[in-house]
């Protein structure tokens, strides 16, 4: 079965129930409120499609991608270039990456911040600390894990010129010393009479809010800002707010 990381165009379509706009006034309203410099550039770490590129370029920011797949990166360079206007890729892992000059902002979308082990998060910690310039902010989205991830299910479909793509997700616990859950992602696409079936299958290390905050504000040098569930600034997870369920939380950080 082919990777979905092969098609960006159906994986696009998979995740494009999100509203571009009002997420990136989000992260407006964030660095409005929280940032301790003005923003110019801004990067998503495993940018994928870069969903955000288009929207943050037409409102006058220096858009840089950093992901894995050289696929993806293609594919997003070549949206760029469609619309005439130049972006930055950098094909690096997220664990361990280095640019040339730190940014302003850095963020990561759908619980992308894909680590295998302690280490790892670790040292992706230290290579956000030095991409990032001393006041600007580190914003999060789903990457901090409230609840296990054992036996996640999920699925939706979505349509884009007549094509129809239905998304199943799913995860289960693989070693609960190691916090590694096994996540699974089906594609199903019909697109003029064919169905193709694309697939992911990999190791993911859950992260957990008090060690999230261990990692980035005592080992190296963020400032822990605040999280929020569901992008909505009124639904702060603060202690003693107990929540029966939490749904796409944001997460802020902000560089010492």
């Amino acid at each position: 079965m082919d990777n979905i990381y092969d098609f960006p165009h159906y994986y696009e379509i998979a995740f494009s129930y999100r509203d571009i706009p009002q997420e990136v006034d989000v992260m407006e309203q964030a660095i409005a409120h929280y940032s301790h410099i003005p923003v110019k550039t801004v990067m998503e770490l495993a940018c994928g499609n870069s969903p955000h590129m288009l929207e943050l370029v037409s409102r006058g920011y220096e858009y840089h991608g950093l992901d894995l797949s050289p696929t993806m990166i293609k594919f997003a360079q070549e949206k760029a270039q469609t619309h005439n206007f130049e972006a930055h890729f950098h094909l690096a892992d997220l664990v361990n990456f280095q640019l040339e000059e730190p940014l302003d902002f850095l963020y990561i979308m759908l619980g992308s911040l894909y680590v295998g082990n302690t280490e790892g998060l670790l040292n992706h910690f230290r290579s956000v600390e030095k991409a990032l310039k001393p006041g600007g902010l580190y914003f999060l989205d789903w990457c901090v894990d409230f609840s296990p991830l054992d036996n996640v299910q999920d699925s939706w479909v979505m349509r884009r010129d007549k094509i129809t793509v239905t998304t199943q997700y799913s995860t289960r616990l693989f070693h609960a010393a190691d916090q590694l859950y096994q996540e699974n992602i089906t594609l199903t696409v019909k697109d003029q009479g064919r169905q193709h079936r694309l697939a992911h299958s990999g190791l993911r290390r859950a992260i957990f809010p008090q060690e999230f905050i261990l990692a980035s504000t005592k080992l190296h040098n963020f400032e822990f800002i605040g999280w929020w569930d569901n992008w909505d600034w009124q639904a702060p997870l603060q202690e003693g707010q107990g929540r029966a369920e939490i749904t796409r939380p944001i997460t802020i950080l902000r560089r010492l």
